[in-house]
């Protein structure tokens, strides 16, 4: 309630012309102002299910953006414009990220990382399985911070394996040479990986956003869902060396990209503002 107030207050000082939102629950208070002062809004849902939040919201939007097709169902006021993102991971350079890896174009490249936080479970994959990784693959690893792996087979030092904690700007250059990505399912991660065209397989954390968003890109064909009952390298490996399989998830992720996604969310803002 001391949010809705506060709301109010802002809304009628600032006086926007709309109210974008993209859910949680600290935007219920102002798109219920927003509304209560006849403000159009326009709301954004990235994953695949919709938040309490959203739903709520949904109901006083003018136009309700999403990313997966199935929301669409929900009625006229649904709209599939996919996700926004940052159009320059497709501006990276391969120079640049042979050189901050030290890698060479002879072996490929793959990208194992859990997100901004990095995951315990996907190290623990990586390394239970570590000498097979580096002698097939060049490993890129993105740990997360204090995350990195301590006891392998074989020295963290090897030519094929390269860690970090995290990963910002140069991450263009790391995806111009990859290969093969592993890693979560947020909506936003996977949208990125479908932009690129990158093969992949996803481990999603066990919660209902991102198993959804996991299963989702799987039945398309975009992404290879991990096998709890297989080694991660084995997957990674069969992916690799499969070229039917590497030609259907690829035009799969073509499919699904919306590469135009920021543009056609900004012409709806415009067009109720």
């Amino acid at each position: 309630m001391i949010g809705f107030f506060q709301s109010l207050g802002i809304i009628f000082r600032f006086k926007p012309d709309v109210v974008f939102s993209k859910g949680g629950y600290v935007s219920l208070p102002v798109v219920l102002a927003a509304f209560l002062l006849r403000k159009p809004i326009i709301l954004h849902e990235s994953d695949s299910r919709m938040g309490i939040a959203n739903r709520i919201s949904a109901k006083f939007a003018k136009k309700v953006c999403v990313a997966f097709p199935a929301l669409v169902k929900k009625g006229k006021t649904y709209v599939l414009t996919g996700n926004p993102l940052r159009k320059e991971i497709l501006e990276g350079d391969k120079k640049k990220g042979y050189d901050i890896t030290g890698f060479t174009s002879e072996k490929p490249v793959i990208l194992i990382w859990g997100g901004s936080q990095g995951s315990r479970l996907i190290n623990k994959l990586l390394g239970e399985d570590f000498e097979r990784f580096v002698d097939f693959f060049q490993v890129i690893h993105i740990t997360g911070k204090g995350k990195k792996l301590t006891a392998n087979p074989l020295p963290l030092t090897a030519k094929s394996y390269k860690a970090f904690e995290y990963v910002g700007e140069e991450l263009k250059h790391l995806y111009a040479i990859t290969d093969l990505i592993v890693g979560r399912a947020g909506a936003n991660s996977l949208f990125e990986v479908a932009l690129l065209q990158t093969l992949n397989v996803v481990i999603p954390l066990k919660n209902a956003d991102q198993m959804n968003n996991a299963n989702y890109f799987a039945d398309n064909g975009a992404s290879l869902l991990y096998d709890p009952s297989q080694k991660l390298f084995d997957q990674c490996k069969k992916l690799c060396n499969n070229n039917y399989l590497q030609s259907f998830q690829k035009k799969a992720l073509k499919r699904l990209s919306q590469p135009m996604a920021a543009e056609v969310i900004a012409a709806l803002v415009l067009k109720y503002s």
